[in-house]
């Protein structure tokens, strides 16, 4: 103990004499720590953490598996098939997403919310917090109007009063009496078949029995416990204690046959999917979060060899200390002990100061964080986020210091003291060379990635999205079945919306539709064309399904490549119309002019539709995907009570937004108006994660290039130092200014262009993980790989000319006298 308080004492004294080499090296670790700690209370939270259920391994979500996809919605009827036969689980638990207007309490306001069976809650294994979750008499002898509340909205718009158990809201026109309120940490978000959103996280339940779950958002009394067709319902699982996910699938792929033999109609070439809950909430966020944390761990690697070569000069300079040392008995031991503590020491203060940086940069960072990640709002700097910054300060102490404690600690005693007298010290260049070697192609494995993923992005931002979203408004409105129980009434209101709103000074132009571009759209109904057989079930070709208002293609700038667009006149049922797309007309009608044919979308029982025009493409499934057939119907002729509204306008089109709202109101003052948003806005929140990933890695790109130039800039300096003898010697026997020149950028470019090459075969193999991750870019792209090795060569270059021309002005006189 003694010997390390002494050990400690010498390492201050040591740091405090010399402050420049202490603060240069401290900032340089400091901002590498907070990065890498910050990225790394993200990853935990999100990756490592676990879910806030108990046994969350048991938890599983179930999928029909179509042959189109392995994850779609589940039919009612085939729901309770799986519960009567599904002997691995302890529970099954269905649920479907719907929205409900919270009306009497303050300003109308439109809440998330989920319809669900009453053993939802206990399948997840989570207790209300206040009150009590659902009895089964909820599920079972009909739909009883409570509802149980998150804890965010209880906290938010009741103010987290506790005598909220028992008291009565109003829900789309309807009391509901609040029973329970769930846990803080309970959150679950919004489940599709193939992504979580956090956005569409539930903000209240209602109860809905399980031949009663609810259609398209509404909580009405429609009876679905025979239908096979309506997919709709997302089902929740809990295997039982020892049932592993091997097991389970294959007991599960036999419920799925014995159905098909017994509903051949609706389940022919169907099955069922299984997926853990946790692989569905993280969907594919795993590779972004790992990519950015190997790539500040990279500049990590690149700071400590800076400031392992910091030590490296440092330790050239203290060897003849180290010779004392070893000549009055200290043993390699003993000085190599004295060594890794100044430097651990280094990297417990630079520790500190990144554990603050962090602290203090955490919520800057979350505003960068795309919302569509989940459970970032469990994102903290906890009791593993401290072990992980303190483990990064003993490592990268270790790390930095034990190269240069290494060569320190065995001192060539008779050539250092023989040179006691002056003279100057070489040693350790080809450590401090390779550790430029290594600087510099990690900077190009960074940089390239970097490149790559800039170049994704830009390919993913130049896709036609098939409309022009500048000056363009939107919003969303959904109709309380009670008030508008019929579709005639809901197309009524929608169609006074879009009159009153084009009405509006600074209006060009108005519209709605069920689905807004970029969004997904998941109602799919299947098509059938006039004079043509009736194919067979596996081959009926099947259609996206949107509706529509006059104004909406006007609005958004969709084209109208032939025929003619929806009107106010097209309202007569014994001539319905519908229009189509491109992909449509191509697929279905490849050699003859689709206006004015007939089809159908539905079953047998719907009425034919006229084709009456042909629009362009609009990507809704993202950026990324293909357009696919899509079908527009007139409002008035076919309503949701759901729909997206769109409003071109003269100015900034936020500006609009209260004088919509006001238009709402004048039209229904219990309606709330849903999110308000431009369409610039939506377009960039389809493309937050790859821009947040690629601006991120290119800031840490660019940083390992600032830092593994500066390394080779101090190399280049140091070793010009110490060869300012052989300068002189040169120079006095003729060599010029440009020989020495060019002698000292050659060994500088040496350098450069070894750690270029590396680089390149380690961008070459790492780079294969950034595929999934990359738009219509090779992980191999040609161009990215030689425009920033060419970068890279011409930093380097930009480096060594500094300390290559300051030893071109080196007095040969001079020189040889300080020999």
């Amino acid at each position: 103990m003694s010997d390390i308080t002494q050990d400690l004492r010498l390492a201050l004294r040591m740091l405090a004499r010399h402050p420049a080499f202490t603060l240069v090296a401290v900032l340089t670790l400091a901002l590498s720590i907070a990065a890498n700690t910050a990225i790394f209370s993200v990853v935990n939270a999100v990756l490592l953490s676990p879910l806030p259920f108990p046994e969350q391994d048991r938890l599983v979500l179930a999928w029909t598996r179509m042959p189109s996809t392995p994850r779609w919605t589940v039919a009612p009827a085939n729901f309770l098939d799986w519960r009567a036969q599904g002997d691995v689980f302890d529970g099954l638990a269905a649920f479907s997403r719907l929205s409900l207007s919270l009306t009497g309490d303050g300003t109308p306001e439109r809440l998330r919310g989920a319809s669900v069976s009453a053993n939802y809650f206990q399948v997840l294994g989570v207790p209300a917090a206040l009150g009590s979750a659902f009895q089964p008499v909820e599920g079972e002898t009909g739909p009883r109007h409570v509802v149980v509340l998150s804890h965010a909205l209880w906290k938010r718009r009741f103010g987290a009063d506790p005598r909220i158990i028992g008291r009565d809201v109003r829900l789309d026109d309807r009391g509901y009496q609040v029973v329970g309120v769930m846990p803080e940490r309970f959150t679950l978000p919004g489940i599709g078949p193939q992504t979580s959103t956090p956005a569409d996280a539930p903000e209240l339940w209602v109860p809905a029995p399980s031949h009663d779950i609810p259609q398209l958002g509404s909580d009405g009394t429609l009876d679905l416990s025979q239908s096979r067709d309506t997919t709709y319902l997302r089902v929740l699982g809990r295997l039982k204690p020892g049932v592993t996910m091997e097991r389970a699938s294959a007991a599960m792929s036999a419920v799925a046959q014995r159905l098909e033999q017994e509903y051949p109609s609706s389940n022919l070439h169907s099955g069922i999917t299984l997926v853990p809950l946790r692989e569905q909430i993280l969907g594919d966020v795993r590779p972004v979060l790992w990519v950015l944390l190997a790539a500040v761990g990279l500049v990590m690697a690149i700071a400590c060899a800076n400031v392992a070569n910091l030590f490296l000069v440092r330790a050239a300079a203290r060897r003849q200390e180290m010779a004392v040392r070893a000549a009055l008995g200290a043993g390699r031991g003993r000085m190599m002990r004295q060594l890794l503590t100044e430097s651990v020491l280094l990297g417990l203060l630079a520790g500190a100061l990144g554990l603050l940086l962090t602290v203090w940069g955490m919520d800057s960072l979350l505003s960068l964080v795309p919302a569509e990640l989940p459970r970032l709002d469990e994102v903290r700097v906890d009791g593993r986020v401290l072990a992980f910054a303190l483990c990064m300060s003993l490592g990268t102490g270790l790390l930095f210091g034990l190269l240069p404690a290494l060569q320190a600690s065995r001192p060539d005693l008779d050539g250092v003291l023989r040179q006691a007298g002056g003279g100057k010290l070489v040693g350790g260049g080809r450590s401090r060379g390779a550790l430029v070697v290594g600087e510099v192609a990690l900077a190009v494995v960074l940089l390239i990635g970097a490149g790559l993923l800039l170049r994704s992005l830009s390919r993913l931002q130049d896709v036609d999205p098939g409309f022009r979203e500048e000056s363009v408004l939107t919003w969303t409105l959904e109709l309380p079945k009670e008030k508008y129980p019929d579709e005639a009434r809901q197309g009524a209101f929608f169609q006074q919306v879009v009159e009153h709103v084009s009405a509006l000074p600074g209006v060009r132009s108005a519209g709605a539709v069920t689905d807004l571009p970029l969004g997904g759209a998941n109602i799919w109904f299947n098509l059938d064309i006039e004079g043509r057989p009736a194919p067979s079930p596996q081959e009926r070709a099947s259609v996206g399904f949107q509706v529509v208002t006059p104004g909406y293609f006007e609005s958004l700038g969709i084209p109208v490549r032939q025929g003619r667009d929806v009107t106010s006149t097209d309202t007569s049922m014994s001539q319905p119309v519908v229009m189509l797309n491109e992909t449509a007309a191509r697929l279905h009608f490849p050699k003859m002019d689709p206006v004015g044919q007939r089809i159908r979308v539905g079953d047998a029982e719907t009425p034919w539709l006229t084709v009456v025009g042909v629009v362009g493409d609009v990507r809704y499934d993202g950026l990324t995907q293909e357009t696919r057939p899509e079908a527009y119907l007139p409002a008035i002729q076919r309503s949701l009570f759901l729909m997206s509204f769109v409003a071109r306008t003269e100015a900034e089109p936020m500006a609009l937004a209260a004088a919509v709202r006001s238009v709402v109101a004048s039209l229904d003052k219990d309606l709330p108006v849903g999110v308000t948003l431009t369409m610039e806005q939506r377009v960039a929140e389809s493309t937050a994660r790859p821009r947040f990933v690629s601006v991120l890695v290119a800031v840490f790109a660019v940083l390992s290039l600032l830092l593994a130039s500066v390394g080779l800039s101090g190399v280049m300096a140091y070793t010009a130092r110490q060869r300012t003898r052989e300068i002189g010697i040169r120079m006095a026997l003729g060599a010029q200014a440009s020989d020495v020149l060019r002698m000292v950028l050659g060994q500088g470019l040496r350098l450069a262009l070894g750690g270029v090459a590396l680089g390149l075969l380690g961008a070459w193999g790492l780079t294969r993980v950034l595929s999934s991750l990359l738009f219509d870019v090779s992980a191999t792209d040609p161009v990215v790989f030689g425009s920033l090795s060419l970068l890279v060569a011409v930093v380097a270059l930009l480096a060594t000319w500094l300390p290559a021309h300051r030893a071109t002005r080196v007095d040969p006189q001079v020189a040889l006298r300080s020999e």
